[in-house]
């Protein structure tokens, strides 16, 4: 695995959860490229291909995985790429894409590389292990799509090539991979939707990162800031980013990179991911019912609210989320509580049962005491808009000027060579 703020002289291997425990997935589907590409290793045998199997069936079966094609049980079972020059890749069924998000679907994905098969919580786990290259050609084209501008590419891969090299978070140490699949880390939907566009793209950024201070910086994005970036500070604990800052986000004439101005909606849908649902990104309005809200606090907060009296913001970011919000109601006894939400992640959880597109918004009780939000932006807004990278990569931008854009005080250095 990675070692947080560790550069690396060379291509490093990574390991990448595709299916987690969260999942809840007891079967998965498996098929190849080429059968006679792969050897499969469980516990205690090594069979030196997959014998003309074009498909397996994994299944948990007391505790351990079972593949009635081998008629194989072992508690791990590994696909190994064994001849690598033709690029083999391996194809999932049914995976989950958008966790816990409004956009969360089943979507089939096929890989590069070595997966690994374990069971974890009595739920199986797979993990894809191969070099960051090859995994970085998938990430742009999942994040966004393989139609965009090639200096757009180019940005988002050197953006993902160093947030993930500088792996601050590690919210996966424990489950023994670096990075998830999904949009708690970065998208990675397999090497379908790579183009040779989007596969040179990464080949002429090799090794490019940003640094600050020697140091490659932890380099946050969302899909639409909404015409301004937000501080690093008002969404994740930890001191001030001096290179994550509030930045507007328009050109000479006081347009917005990412308002349809720049990029229009209807032609949006084109350039951003696959899984993304086709919506309104810049602006948007939410409906936000009593019942829903009272719904949420109970499950999501243990509060029993009876009626929601008010939404209070209490503290906004210079982008305009708010990062405290108080939530006042009536009790079963009548009497007035107050909750406060102090992150804008747990802002977008609670008012949503599908996940807010972002804590940016006013708000205006409606005659029918539901709440109206009137929202800009989708995400976290920290760090390069993708969609305001799309629309200055449209402006003539190149992928180092998006960059300092976006990242003020950062250089870029080559890292490692091939």
């Amino acid at each position: 695995m990675l070692i947080p703020r560790e550069i690396p002289k060379i291509e490093p291997l990574i390991r990448i959860g595709l299916i987690l425990p969260q999942d809840k997935i007891e079967s998965v589907q498996v098929s190849f490229s080429d059968p006679q590409c792969f050897e499969l290793e469980t516990e205690k045998k090594l069979y030196p291909s997959c014998n003309n199997q074009d498909e397996l069936t994994l299944q948990l079966r007391k505790g351990e995985l079972h593949i009635s094609q081998f008629n194989v049980t072992s508690p791990t079972i590994n696909i190994i790429p064994s001849i690598q020059d033709e690029e083999p890749y391996i194809t999932l069924f049914g995976m989950i894409a958008g966790r816990g998000f409004h956009w969360q679907k089943r979507i089939t994905a096929s890989f590069w590389g070595k997966i690994e098969f374990s069971v974890m919580d009595h739920k199986i786990i797979a993990i894809n292990e191969l070099p960051l290259e090859q995994y970085l050609k998938c990430v742009a084209t999942s994040e966004m799509s393989a139609q965009c501008p090639s200096e757009f590419l180019k940005a988002q891969t050197i953006v993902s090539r160093s947030w993930l090299l500088a792996n601050i978070e590690q919210k996966h140490k424990h489950l023994g991979f670096d990075i998830c699949n999904d949009d708690c880390c970065q998208r990675y939907q397999g090497m379908a939707n790579t183009t040779d566009v989007s596969i040179t793209s990464t080949n002429d950024t090799l090794g490019q990162v940003l640094i600050f201070n020697d140091q490659i910086c932890d380099a946050r994005y969302s899909k639409s800031c909404g015409g301004s970036t937000e501080k690093y500070e008002n969404v994740w604990e930890g001191d001030p980013v001096p290179y994550l800052l509030s930045i507007p986000d328009v050109n000479e004439s006081g347009a917005v990179y990412c308002s349809p101005e720049i990029v229009s909606e209807d032609s949006l849908k084109f350039y951003i991911g696959d899984v993304d649902e086709k919506g309104k990104y810049f602006r948007w309005t939410y409906k936000l019912a009593q019942s829903e809200l009272v719904s949420s606090l109970k499950e999501k907060c243990e509060l029993t609210a009876v009626n929601i009296l008010e939404l209070n913001p209490l503290k906004t970011g210079d982008s305009g989320r708010i990062i405290d919000l108080e939530i006042k109601y009536s009790d079963k006894a009548g009497k007035t509580q107050s909750v406060l939400l102090q992150s804008e992640y747990e802002i977008r959880n609670i008012l949503s049962s599908s996940f807010l597109y972002s804590s940016a918004f006013t708000i205006a009780k409606e005659s029918d005491d539901s709440f109206q939000l009137n929202g800009k932006g989708w995400g976290h807004g920290v760090g390069m808009c993708q969609i305001g990278a799309l629309g200055r990569a449209f402006s003539n931008h190149d992928y180092a000027s998006i960059l300092k854009h976006y990242y003020p005080g950062s250089e870029l250095k080559t890292i490692y060579q091939s």
